[in-house]
């Protein structure tokens, strides 16, 4: 069964709808007996909260080829090149947009993408857009160390069921909010990854004055993650400085040409 998730009256619901359809077509294809047999026998998975939690601020790298907000960004990607750049610069874990319709992702990128950070212990978080429990094996089942939920598009008891699942396979989760309300019903399951995103999404557009309002709010024990519009190293160290143990930056890295390593090598310091 594909669940419908909450309807949030932004862009995130022709998101979903999308996702939704596109899951109906995949558990046609692997049904979810046998997506589930392939998640619980996968190989061991690297440490996602480790990851994340050593000395100063750590980068998670994003790649996507194109995003909602911003269009179409690296239409040519090579996952495989992409993801021995960011190791080479300093990477502590990697996010892979493998949304279609918004992202032009595939579980293919997830994969490439594992296969080289992998033996270097870098984890892979697969970015998508998640609503029920086939997602959840699925990305276990096609190597993610971890997952994003996004409380904007989960009831409550959605989002406990799908986190307990998570962390039941050994996955690493990253839970986003956006505002009070949502931090609020994100603490409710004591999660050990908070990240709050940057970017309205009734408008797209993209404020760090947010972080610095919420991070506050989060208790000292969570590990806490900055989304979204960071440009450069003054503003990773502003997020830093307001309480971010880890930032994820992906659009000023796809933009970054021939520099990314550099530029992930001098975020990463």
């Amino acid at each position: 069964m594909i669940a419908h998730g909450k309807n949030t009256g932004t862009v995130l619901d022709e998101i979903v709808a999308n996702k939704r359809e596109a899951l109906l077509e995949a558990q046609r294809e692997i049904s979810l007996p046998a997506v589930r047999n392939a998640a619980e026998s996968a190989g061991s998975r690297s440490d996602f909260y480790t990851a994340l939690s050593g000395p100063g601020v750590s980068v998670i790298t994003e790649m996507k080829r194109s995003s909602a907000s911003a269009g179409s960004l690296a239409p040519e990607l090579d996952p495989s090149k992409m993801a021995k750049t960011f190791v080479y610069g300093g990477a502590s874990a990697i996010s892979v947009l493998t949304e279609a319709s918004h992202f032009s992702g595939t579980l293919d990128d997830l994969r490439m993408v594992k296969a080289v950070a992998g033996p270097d212990r870098v984890p892979v978080m697969q970015k998508d857009f998640v609503f029920s429990d086939y997602q959840i094996y699925e990305a276990a089942a096609n190597g993610a160390d971890a997952v994003l939920l996004i409380i904007a598009i989960l009831e409550p008891d959605q989002y406990s069921e799908l986190l307990a699942l998570a962390l039941g396979l050994g996955l690493g989760v990253l839970v986003e909010v956006f505002s009070e309300d949502e931090l609020d019903t994100a603490l409710v399951q004591n999660p050990q990854i908070i990240g709050i995103n940057n970017r309205d999404l009734k408008t797209l557009k993209t404020d760090i004055a947010l972080f610095e309002s919420l991070a506050p709010q989060v208790p000292k024990d969570k590990i806490l993650v900055a989304e979204s519009g960071m440009k450069g190293v003054q503003d990773v160290r502003r997020m830093e400085a307001s309480g971010a143990h880890a930032v994820l930056i992906g659009e000023s890295l796809m933009r970054a040409g021939g520099s990314v390593s550099e530029l992930v090598a001098r975020l990463a310091r």
